[in-house]
C-alpha cells in the first residue's frame, strides 16, 4: 500500500524554519503501530495522520504522533494539518471551508483557516480543554533539568508548575540571561520522569523570558519524548497563554518567539481569554511525496 503524505513548516512564512511537520493526508489502513513507526521514521517532533472523522459533522478525525508516543493534543500539528488540508480543497471527497473540525484524543479541535490574497496562509486553532494545573516543581530539580541554577528562576508572579490545555507542560519563568543558557539534561530528566508529578506523557519543561508587554522568548524541553529541543510548541504557548490569562485578565495577546536556538527561528501567536485560548501562526509549503508503507 501506498500513502500520500506533504512535510509543512509551521510558525514560520518560509520554507527551512519553523517546526517541521509531516502529514499523512490519507491514513487509512494504517494501525496505530504503524504510524508510530512511521513517525519515528520521518523523526520530526510530531506527525499527523488524517482520516475520516468518526462523526460526519466533522472534518477529520487527526492523529499525532513523536517519535516515541502519541499526543493527544499538539500545536503544530494542528496548524500545519489545517493548512494542508485548506490547500487541498477537500478531504474524503468533502470540500474543506474556512472552519474546520478534528476529532483528537484530548477533544474536538476547531481551527480557522488564515488567508491574504487569495491563498492559504496558515491557520489558527482553539484548545480543545480548559486550562488545568497540577503540582509546583521545585526549583532545584528544575534547574537539574534544564543546566541553570534556582537563582535563574523568577518566581514574583507564580511558582514553577504543571500546566495543560490538552497536552502537559512544566512551565517557568527564567531571567532573558538565563534563557540563553538554559539546555536539556537528558539524564536528569529519566531521573525525574513520573516523580514530580505530571499526570500523563514524557516530562516536558517550557521555559519563558518577557521581552515587552506583549512578547516572549521560549523554550521546550522533552529529551524522552526524542525532541530534546523543540522548534516551536503550539500546545505549551496555549498552555502558557491560559495560564497567565489566568493570573492577569489584562494579558490577552502575546506574542512568542521560539527555535532561534536551534536555527528554526518560529513565531506563534497566541489570543486568551478566560475558558478559552487559540494559537495560529503561517506555515510554509516544503514536500511532497508518498509512502511505501
Amino acid at each position: 500500500m501506498s500513502f500520500p503524505f506533504e512535510i509543512v513548516d509551521v510558525f514560520t512564512d518560509r520554507a527551512m524554519a519553523g517546526n517541521q511537520l509531516a502529514v499523512v493526508t490519507d491514513a487509512r489502513g494504517l494501525d496505530g503501530a504503524r504510524m508510530q513507526a512511521i513517525a519515528r521514521e520521518f523523526n520530526f517532533a510530531e506527525t499527523s495522520f488524517i482520516l475520516p472523522p468518526q462523526d460526519p459533522a466533522n472534518s477529520a478525525q487527526v492523529r499525532i504522533f513523536t517519535p516515541t508516543e502519541e499526543m493527544p493534543f499538539a500545536g503544530h500539528p494542528n496548524v500545519g494539518t489545517a493548512y494542508v488540508a485548506a490547500r487541498m480543497g477537500s478531504l474524503f471527497g468533502r470540500p474543506m471551508g474556512d472552519r474546520l473540525q478534528f476529532e483528537e484524543i484530548a477533544g474536538l479541535v476547531v481551527l480557522d483557516v488564515l488567508r491574504a490574497d487569495g491563498g492559504v496562509t496558515g491557520a489558527r486553532c482553539r484548545a480543545p480543554r480548559s486550562l488545568s494545573t497540577g503540582p509546583e516543581v521545585p526549583l532545584s530539580v528544575l534547574a537539574e533539568l534544564s543546566g541553570l541554577s534556582g537563582q535563574d528562576f523568577i518566581v514574583t508572579s507564580f511558582r514553577p508548575c504543571f500546566a495543560s490545555v490538552g497536552a502537559e507542560f512544566i512551565l517557568a519563568e527564567v531571567t532573558r540571561d538565563a534563557l540563553e543558557r538554559a539546555r536539556p539534561i537528558e539524564a536528569a530528566f529519566a531521573v525525574h520522569e513520573g516523580n514530580v508529578g505530571q499526570s500523563a506523557g514524557f516530562l516536558s519543561l517550557h521555559l519563558h523570558a518577557w521581552v515587552d508587554a506583549g512578547h516572549l522568548d521560549v523554550r521546550m524541553f522533552a529529551p524522552l519524548a526524542g525532541v530534546s529541543e523543540d522548534p516551536a510548541t503550539g500546545s505549551a504557548a496555549a498552555a502558557l497563554g491560559a495560564f497567565l490569562n489566568s493570573l492577569d485578565p489584562a494579558v490577552t495577546r502575546l506574542r512568542m518567539a521560539q527555535g532561534r536556538h536551534i536555527g528554526r527561528p518560529s513565531r506563534i501567536e497566541v489570543d486568551a481569554a478566560p475558558g478559552e485560548v487559540w494559537i495560529g501562526g503561517s506555515c510554509a509549503p516544503f514536500a511532497c511525496g508518498t509512502l511505501r508503507a
